[in-house]
């Protein structure tokens, strides 16, 4: 009997190979997309927390809140307490400081101060409600999520 010279992968060991990869390419694709959603969300309550603590300086050297100028408009007075450059327009969200005092200032029925992130990524959200739920009071509206800063009270 004669021994064949094999040379080459059969048809049903490269089928292995190839099916072996596609499966660990996929739990990649996976986990990136985890981490990535991760890490958006770091950045996100990153900023959120300079935006608090610049409104809060703000508050603390003037005794008045910020104004609200609207969606991803950073308020003129915050410009001095934040990074220069500081953006409220980012490819994945925006941000709002929302100022609720009525003109002659004191306590109301709703929230006073607050920082509203709006993004269309609903894992996004959800992530930043888990990452922020145990620090702040929040409210999730739709796509928006809404830290308290100050509410009726004059506290958080």
């Amino acid at each position: 009997m004669r021994k064949r010279d094999r040379r080459g992968f059969t048809f049903i060991e490269l089928l292995v190979v190839i099916t072996v990869l596609g499966i660990l390419a996929s739990i990649a694709v996976v986990r990136y997309s985890q981490l990535k959603q991760k890490a958006l969300s770091v950045q996100a309550t990153s900023e959120m927390d300079n935006v608090r603590m610049a409104a809060y300086s703000r508050f603390y050297d003037t005794g008045v809140w910020p104004t609200d100028p609207g969606p991803g408009v950073v308020p003129p007075e915050l410009v001095a307490y934040l990074a220069s450059g500081f953006s409220f327009v980012r490819p994945d969200y925006t941000l709002e400081l929302e100022n609720y005092t009525p003109p002659g200032g004191g306590p109301t029925g709703t929230y006073q101060v607050a920082v509203r992130l709006t993004s269309s990524n609903p894992q996004l959200i959800t992530a930043l409600a888990n990452m922020v739920g145990h620090n702040a009071p929040y409210m999730m509206l739709g796509n928006d999520l809404v830290v308290i800063l100050v509410g009726p009270d004059g506290q958080t």
